[in-house]
């Protein structure tokens, strides 16, 4: 454990390749836990050995999923980096303290258990419901219309009832909503991590298209060269900002952000002490060469101006293909050579156990132009269902 200073927490719902290889190369410290255990070349140590580390200074720890919350919470209570958690995944809290850069942002809690009844007079006429705790985009609903109020607290309560069978309420609460103003603009997500001096190193900027402004699905982020250069330097700017308030040191983060006509940029959400979920923050490494792993725990800054010059136009892409949620599970299987057949150019491809998990592939590929894209956002997921009603015994 000498030889690091960072520590990875590995959980559900998935480890990739690029994370084993990396953490087996450099002996990074591995938590033991039921995840970790599941690799032979892995080397993990228990928590208590842990705990004697980061008793000699702030802990530095990297998760590849937000499942990991609880035992930071709960092992590492008094950390700094426990404390940035508690920050983060409260968006209530989180808007409070960003207020002093943001002081005519509408926000607003409301407790699920009096959802129905909130009072809304000082309610802009559309805004954003989503859960204060939130993953996924779960619970997450754009109300057009003060009308449209009773349809959305009737899906709420029925996708909330759903998601906490997956994933531990430290990642979706369903105690308390918050409600703010609709921020118009181009939606974009960082990974970023704060050093040991706070200053902000981002490693890669995605930008989330969607179909239509009614789309809040996270089907895929795309990255490219004109999407740094035109973003890296205010992005810098901000998130140095929300740092020097918070007091980040030492932490890995995915921050989503939109970006207004004006180019005011303001986040959405902080998801703490990892980048992008699923291991799709390993586009990096397609995209640019960059190993995010490596790059946070020796505190390494990309070279934007060097790995970009030598790039074209190209769009790199991650897409997440998710099951449709009114599937029979048990009793089909997907064409997995069609939905490949549909991607001009794959990079990578994920199979995932669709049947614990709320997707059935990732694909990490390089679009030709924007048109590809659309085309991955409009995939209909039921055209790749097979043996449907079939059932074998």
């Amino acid at each position: 454990m000498e030889n690091n200073s960072c520590i990875f927490i590995l959980e559900q719902p998935y480890t990739s390749e690029l994370l084993l290889k990396t953490i087996e190369k450099n002996q990074y410290t591995v938590l033991k836990n039921s995840e970790s255990m599941k690799y032979k070349r892995l080397n993990p140590v228990d928590t208590e050995e842990i705990k004697n580390f980061s008793s000699k200074g702030d802990i530095k720890i990297y998760s590849n999923s937000e499942n990991a919350i609880d035992i930071v919470l709960n092992k590492f209570e008094d950390s700094k980096i426990a404390k940035y958690i508690n920050i983060c995944k409260n968006k209530y809290l989180m808007r409070q303290k960003l207020s002093p850069l943001y002081p005519d942002f509408f926000y607003k809690a409301v407790s699920i258990d009096d959802i129905a009844k909130t009072d809304m007079s000082d309610f802009p006429d559309s805004f954003i419901i989503k859960p204060s705790v939130g993953f996924l985009s779960k619970g997450v609903h754009k109300v057009n219309s003060k009308a449209d109020w009773g349809k959305t607290v009737s899906q709420i309560k029925s996708e909330i009832n759903d998601f906490k069978k997956m994933f531990p309420m430290s990642v979706l609460s369903a105690s308390e909503f918050l409600a703010e103003e609709i921020i118009k603009g181009e939606e974009y997500a960082i990974d970023v991590y704060f050093d040991n001096l706070g200053n902000a190193n981002i490693l890669n900027i995605f930008k989330h298209p969607f179909v239509s402004e009614d789309d809040v699905s996270d089907r895929a982020y795309i990255t490219s060269k004109n999407i740094i250069k035109s973003n890296l330097k205010p992005f810098e700017t901000i998130l140095n900002k929300i740092g020097k308030i918070i007091e980040f040191k030492n932490f890995p983060t995915h921050i989503e952000v939109i970006k207004t006509k004006n180019g005011e940029i303001i986040p959405v959400e902080i998801n703490p002490m990892r980048f992008a979920g699923w291991c799709t923050t390993d586009l990096a490494y397609y995209a640019y060469g960059i190993n995010v792993y490596e790059y946070f725990v020796n505190n390494k800054k990309p070279d934007w101006n060097n790995i970009l010059a030598s790039m074209g136009d190209e769009i790199f892409y991650f897409a997440m293909a998710e099951t449709p949620s009114d599937t029979d599970k048990e009793h089909i299987t997907f064409d997995y050579i069609s939905f490949k057949n549909e991607f001009s150019k794959i990079l990578e491809f994920r199979e995932i156990d669709f049947i614990n998990k709320p997707v059935f592939a990732i694909v990490f590929g390089e679009a030709k132009d924007n048109e590809e894209i659309t085309k991955i956002l409009k995939l209909n997921m039921k055209d790749f269902i097979k043996n449907k009603n079939k059932i074998t015994i």
